[in-house]
């Protein structure tokens, strides 16, 4: 008969799982990367942690680290101390170069200054039914004749930061994805490929484990030739968080169903994120089911 330790086997597994933690994967990157005590919490590192079939050197040298060291590259600390996103506006606000603060000062283009006021992309001042920050995408606000991808991207980068600012400055709130509402309706240009393998990036690279659901409508044909694009660009797992409807998505309609049909009164004004006069305005019901040919 072999005869188990208990104790020595509950002490190997306290060992694993003390490795495997956040405190465990944050020391492991906070010497090349001290940023990583004020960007990333223990929520989203146990997030990152948690995904099926994982290792914890994934997570922290292809995941975490990679996001830390694309954060560099991009610049994204001197590209925020530019702007300060508004709540109740929608836009961001540029801030003098003098009054940043920043030792590495960024100018912005003409492209990325149209682009912070026209609420092409901005945080709903309600959460959907789990608590998580909602932001909202409308394409005919994005004049490409004007736009340039590089912006495009700043501008995608800008807005998130905002958005997870939200969630860092009320820790344990609300969870630390967020969900992305992208509204196709109206005149729709399609984007060069370079904006296209940028929000990519923005979404396995820059940003892992940080996009819960992204809900795009309505669908036509070049929405449909633009998701077959884009679907080369990710992985299967950034590729299942994509969903297309027939319809314009809405906030209102990601919330729940109760058993009498009726919709889930759980986003009252506790879930609020900014002033109520700012809500999305209503449409149609959103279709669940993934139009013909796309899965």
């Amino acid at each position: 008969m072999i005869t188990v330790d208990e104790g020595s086997t509950s002490s190997s597994r306290g060992e694993k799982l003390h490795h495997e933690s956040p405190s465990a994967l944050r020391a492991g990157l906070v010497k090349d990367f001290p940023e990583i005590t004020l960007l990333c919490s223990d929520a989203y590192l146990t997030a990152v942690l948690g995904v099926p079939n994982r290792t914890f050197e994934y997570a922290r040298d292809e995941k975490i680290g990679k996001a830390l060291a694309w954060r560099r590259t991009f610049n994204v600390e001197a590209l925020r101390s530019r702007f300060r996103y508004d709540m109740e506006e929608g836009v961001l606000n540029l801030i003098l170069a003098n009054e940043s603060g920043s030792a590495n000062s960024f100018e912005p283009s003409p492209a990325l200054l149209k682009l912070a006021k026209s609420r092409a992309l901005r945080i709903l001042p309600e959460r959907d039914a789990d608590g998580r920050v909602v932001l909202l995408a409308e394409t005919q606000l994005v004049k490409w004749c004007e736009v340039t991808a590089e912006a495009f991207l700043q501008h995608h980068v800008l807005i998130l930061e905002a958005a997870f600012d939200v969630i860092r400055n009320t820790p344990g709130a609300s969870p630390e994805s967020i969900t992305l509402l992208v509204d196709a309706s109206g005149p729709l240009q399609a984007p060069p490929i370079a904006a296209l393998q940028g929000m990519a990036q923005l979404l396995q690279r820059a940003y892992p484990d940080r996009i819960h659901k992204i809900c795009l409508g309505p669908v036509n044909f070049v929405v449909r030739s633009l998701y077959n694009v884009v679907t080369h660009l990710l992985s299967k797992t950034s590729r299942d968080k994509i969903t297309l409807v027939g319809v314009r998505p809405t906030l209102a309609s990601l919330r729940p169903r109760s058993p009498s049909g009726s919709k889930s009164a759980s986003s009252s004004t506790a879930n609020q994120v900014g002033p109520p006069e700012a809500k999305i305005r209503p449409d149609s019901e959103l279709s669940t089911q993934s139009p013909p040919g796309i899965r």
